[in-house]
């Protein structure tokens, strides 16, 4: 017999598979990281359906309440996601730091040079003049 419990719980599972292959369709979810999330999808929806899944691997772990048991899963499925999270938050910090870092020492390089060849001939003001194709003294374009 279905309860409504379950219903609910099959229901929510089907609901974020959805969500999670809508998500990877509009490139806005990696398919490195749907692949986990369609896995925790799916193994939802397989313990939604047979809840005797979730009774046997209680009893294999010792949780006394099979839907604790969902909890504490659900528990390390967060606990990993933010563990990820953070990981890819770090390296992008590290990466932005380095290229703030790359960037200044160009910018730093292009002044330098700026400095250098300032009374060179071949600055703007004097380029402007040279652009334009010379005429020599008979009339033709040299």
């Amino acid at each position: 017999m279905i309860t409504r419990i379950q219903i609910l719980s099959i229901t929510a599972s089907l609901f974020l598979i959805g969500t999670t292959v809508e998500l990877i369709r509009q490139r806005q979810l990696e398919e490195k990281y749907a692949i986990s999330w369609l896995l925790t999808c799916i193994f939802f929806l397989v313990c939604s359906i047979n809840l005797e899944i979730v009774e046997f691997l209680s009893d294999l772990t010792g949780v006394a309440i099979p839907s604790n048991f969902l909890f504490l899963l659900a528990f390390f499925f967060l606990i990993i996601v933010t563990l990820s999270l953070t990981v890819m938050a770090s390296n992008e910090s590290r990466r932005s730091r380095k290229f703030a870092q790359e960037l200044s020492i160009l910018k730093f390089d292009v002044e330098q040079l700026s400095k250098r060849f300032k009374h060179f001939p071949f600055n703007k003001e004097t380029r402007q003049g040279q652009d334009k194709p010379k005429k020599n003294t008979e009339g033709d374009i040299a």
